[in-house]
C-alpha cells in the first residue's frame, strides 16, 4: 500500500482484488476476539476481579484509540501497508507477552500494544476497501467486513477449543505464531489504488464536517454496546456455569449473520442511504441489549445475540458508509482512522464502568445503563444528520 506516484483512475479496472486486504483483517480480529472468549477463565486462574479485567479490556481501547487518532492519515499518504505491517508485528509480541506473563500490570502494558496494534493497521486496509470503486463503496466495506467478522467468529472457537485442549495459555501463543507465519504475506499487500493526501492537514479537521459528525456518534454509540459485551458478557456467562466454550459460541452465533449478510447490506445502503439504515440497525441493537440482564440461561442470550448480529450487518455496515462518504477521497484513511478512534473511545467509556457497575449491582443495572446510553448517543447522531448532504455521491 506504498504509494507509486501514479494519478487515481476514476476507472479502476487495474485495481487489485480486496481479498488480500479481507484475510489481513480476518487475522487481526481472530486475535483480539480469541482473547475475548478466555477471559472469564483467565479471570479464574489469575485471580483478577472483573473490575480488573475491564481496566485490562479498556487500556486496549483506548491504545487504539490513541494510535488511530494521531497515525491514520499517513494511510491517505501511502503508508499503509508499512503500518498494517508493524500492527501485525506488535501484534504478535504483545500475544506472547499475554500467553508470559501473571500480573495485572504487565496484562495492561500487552493487551494496551494489542489495541495499538490494531488501531495502527486498520485505516489503511479499511481505506483501500473505500477507494476501489467511489461507485460501491458501501458494497467493497461490506466486503471487507465480511473478512473482519469471518476472524472474529473463527477466532473465539479456535481460542475456546485450544484452551480446553491445551489450558487457558494456549490461545495466546498459538496467534503468536500465526502472526509471524503472517507477516510476510502483509508486506506484500497491493499498493493503494486511491488519491494521495499531500495537504499534511490533522484528521480531527474533519470533524468540522457535520455529516461526519453524525456518522461518528452512529459508531460510537454501538461500539459503547461492544465494550460491555467484552468486558461483562465473559464473567456474566462464568457466573451462569459457562466457560470459554459457551462465550465463543455466543459471540459466534453474532458473527454468522454479519458473515453472511454484510456485503448485501452494504449495497442496501448504497441504495436507500447510510445515515437512516445506521441509524435503525445501530438504535435496535441498543434498545434490546438494555434487556440483555433480564434475559435468563445461556441459551436465551444467545438467541439474542442472532437478532443483534442481523441488526449490526445492516447497522454498522451502513455506518461505515456514512463516514466514508462524508469526505473526499484523498482523506478516506483519516476519516476511518477518526471512526476506528470513536469506535474504540465508545468502547473504552463504557468496557469500565459496565464492569464495576456489574461488579457491584449485577448483570441488570449494567445492561439497562449500557443500552441506553448507547441508545441516547445513537439518536444524537441522528439529529447531526438531518439537513446534510455527502461529499461523494453513489
Amino acid at each position: 500500500m506504498i504509494d507509486r506516484g501514479e494519478p487515481a483512475s476514476a476507472e479502476r479496472k487495474s485495481t487489485p482484488s480486496l481479498l488480500p486486504f479481507q484475510i489481513v483483517m480476518g487475522v487481526i480480529s481472530a486475535s483480539i476476539a480469541g482473547i475475548v472468549a478466555v477471559l472469564g477463565e483467565l479471570r479464574d486462574e489469575l485471580g483478577f476481579r472483573d473490575s480488573e479485567i475491564g481496566i485490562i479490556v479498556t487500556a486496549g481501547f483506548a491504545a487504539a484509540f490513541i494510535s488511530q487518532i494521531t497515525l491514520a492519515r499517513y494511510a491517505d499518504r501511502g503508508h499503509g501497508r508499512l503500518m498494517a505491517s508493524v500492527g501485525v508485528a506488535l501484534s504478535a509480541v504483545s500475544l506472547l507477552i499475554m500467553g508470559l506473563v501473571d500480573e495485572m500490570t504487565w496484562w495492561f502494558i500487552a493487551r494496551g500494544m494489542l489495541g495499538f496494534a490494531g488501531g495502527l493497521a486498520l485505516p489503511g486496509l479499511r481505506r483501500a476497501a473505500t477507494v476501489l470503486d467511489p461507485k460501491k463503496v458501501g458494497e467493497n466495506l461490506g466486503r471487507l467486513i465480511v473478512g473482519e467478522v469471518g476472524g472474529f467468529l473463527a477466532g473465539p472457537i479456535v481460542a475456546a477449543g485450544l484452551a480446553e485442549a491445551f489450558g487457558v495459555r494456549a490461545p495466546f501463543f498459538a496467534f503468536a505464531g500465526g502472526m509471524v507465519l503472517f507477516l510476510p504475506f502483509v508486506l506484500r499487500l497491493p499498493a493503494d489504488a486511491g488519491a494521495i493526501d499531500t495537504s499534511g492537514r490533522s484528521a480531527l479537521t474533519l470533524l468540522r464536517t457535520r455529516r461526519l459528525q453524525g456518522a461518528l456518534l452512529v459508531v460510537g454509540g454501538y461500539f459503547a454496546i461492544i465494550g460491555a459485551w467484552e468486558s461483562v458478557l465473559p464473567g456474566m456467562y462464568q457466573n451462569r456455569g459457562g466457560g470459554a466454550l459457551e462465550v465463543g459460541i455466543t459471540f459466534t452465533l453474532i458473527s454468522l449473520p454479519v458473515l453472511l449478510l454484510s456485503r448485501r447490506a452494504g449495497r442496501f445502503a448504497d441504495r436507500v442511504g447510510p445515515p437512516k439504515v445506521a441509524v435503525i440497525g445501530t438504535g435496535l441493537v441498543s434498545l434490546a441489549c438494555s434487556f440483555l440482564g433480564l434475559v435468563p440461561g445461556l441459551f436465551w442470550p444467545a438467541v439474542m445475540m442472532l437478532f443483534f448480529g442481523v441488526s449490526d450487518a445492516y447497522g454498522f455496515t451502513a455506518a461505515q458508509v456514512a463516514v466514508s462518504r462524508s469526505v473526499p477521497e484523498d482523506r478516506q484513511a483519516a476519516a476511518l482512522g477518526l471512526m476506528g478512534a470513536i469506535e474504540v473511545l465508545g468502547a473504552a467509556l463504557t468496557a469500565l464502568p459496565a464492569a464495576l457497575l456489574f461488579d457491584r449491582y449485577g448483570e441488570g443495572v449494567a445492561w439497562l445503563a449500557t443500552g441506553l446510553f448507547s441508545f441516547s448517543v445513537v439518536m444524537l447522531g441522528a439529529l447531526r444528520f438531518r439537513g446534510t448532504r455527502p461529499a461523494i455521491s453513489p
